[in-house]
């Protein structure tokens, strides 16, 4: 539980609640980008170094790989969360970070897919950085900053997922798909580092209660007492399911549309890198200006152009179209999640944080989990379904959001 006097003391002593969160943005900008080096050659590196060449057999291990990593993360976020409530949120970021480089480092020896798959689902259960970094963030930032500072941290991500999968794409095609794992490690532990030399130790703020050290589950009825909690937490599973379906899949789907190209990796590495970046754009003004228009409103218009812009991707003929308009839908997709993040950290009590944003983070991994599922599934089809099936999903958040915010205007 975290002692709000504590807090205040622990800002007081210490460096200025600005200079902890530069180091926390700068640090998770570098792990995103990390993890974005290689995740998206996971399909190439089992095509050209495991050698699983049925297209069949292919997507459904690209599907479990990326799923059960999900499901792992979805099983232990909530965990992760209530020990950040209770120990230290500084050494839950550690812990992400250190742990996702050691796990990743090793993925550069595997050589059959199963030994993937097991690191993959190891590296489930001990990351987590985004959560991590959103909690500490939430924790430190003054209520006035709140939608700024979460706003600026969906920015840093986005950076991430911009930056990485250039530069991976570029590593994966020179030096090959094992260097990028290994350049996810150490980009990782660098991370790591900058979070352990520049942000102050807020182990002293939290304070326990008789038998908390030894309770590791966390308390889900601030999350069940709350319809609002509940209906933003189903809005976070299908947002982020609808924005993994079509990922795994892309670059089969690039290979599709330009047969003769040697650089796979290079191609999926843009256009993952301009929809990251489109994204990166839009989570700045949306933290910044969301309050004036209201949340609600922001998330609802948001989420129907992600809907709307991601249609036409399923009629694409060349590259260039379909980075146009995956930058077009990831501008508004990126501008929801920053609006979700305030509203989960104006609507809880601090000491409930890192419970409230591990259950998030939860959903988001089940969601996650679920996304690949539907893409290998889809694209058994015709890989452009996955295009329409991302539509769909996200109509349908966008559909709820606006009857719970007609409803919450009743309220």
């Amino acid at each position: 539980m975290v002692n709000k006097k504590g807090y205040d003391k622990y800002l007081q002593m210490n460096k200025s609640w600005k200079s902890n969160y530069i180091a926390i943005l700068i640090a998770e900008t570098m792990a995103i980008a990390g993890f974005a080096l290689s995740m998206p050659v996971i399909p190439l590196f089992l095509t050209d170094d495991i050698g699983i060449t049925d297209p069949v057999k292919l997507k459904i291990w690209v599907g479990a790989i990326q799923s059960l990593s999900a499901v792992t993360l979805a099983i232990f976020a909530p965990i992760w969360g209530h020990l950040a409530d209770v120990f230290s949120r500084r050494m839950m970021l550690l812990r992400a970070m250190f742990g996702g480089a050691i796990v990743v480092s090793l993925m550069t020896f595997v050589q059959e897919p199963w030994q993937l798959l097991v690191l993959r689902t190891i590296q489930g259960s001990l990351t987590g950085t985004v959560a991590a970094a959103t909690v500490m963030t939430a924790g430190i930032a003054p209520a006035a900053q709140i939608a700024l500072a979460l706003g600026l941290l969906q920015t840093g991500v986005a950076v991430g997922n911009s930056i990485g999968p250039l530069i991976g794409g570029v590593i994966s095609d020179f030096l090959g798909h094992r260097i990028a794992f290994l350049s996810t490690g150490l980009v990782l532990a660098g991370a790591g580092v900058i979070v352990l030399k520049g942000v102050d130790d807020d182990s002293s703020t939290h304070h326990h209660k008789k038998g908390e050290l030894f309770r590791f589950l966390p308390d889900i009825k601030p999350v069940l007492e709350s319809p609002m909690l509940i209906s933003l937490m189903i809005t976070t599973f299908v947002i982020q399911a609808a924005n993994t379906i079509a990922g795994p899949m892309l670059p089969l789907f690039l290979k599709e549309l330009a047969a003769d190209s040697k650089y796979i990796g290079s191609s999926t590495g843009i256009v993952l890198g301009v929809g990251a970046g489109a994204a990166a754009v839009s989570a700045v003004l949306v933290g910044k200006y969301s309050s004036r228009f209201g949340y609600w409103k922001t998330l609802a218009f948001c989420l129907t152009a992600g809907a709307i812009l991601t249609v036409p991707q399923a009629f694409v003929s060349n590259m260039t179209q379909l980075a146009l308009f995956r930058a077009l839908s990831s501008f508004f997709i990126g501008g929801s999640i920053p609006v979700l993040n305030a509203i989960l950290a104006v609507s809880t009590e601090k000491d409930h944080q890192g419970s409230v944003y591990g259950f998030n983070s939860s959903v988001a991994s089940a969601g996650g989990a679920l996304g690949p599922m539907i893409g290998s599934m889809v694209a058994m089809i015709n890989y452009r379904m996955v295009f329409i099936a991302t539509a769909i999903l996200l109509g349908l958040s966008a559909y709820g959001t606006i009857k719970r915010s007609k409803r919450l205007k009743q309220e």
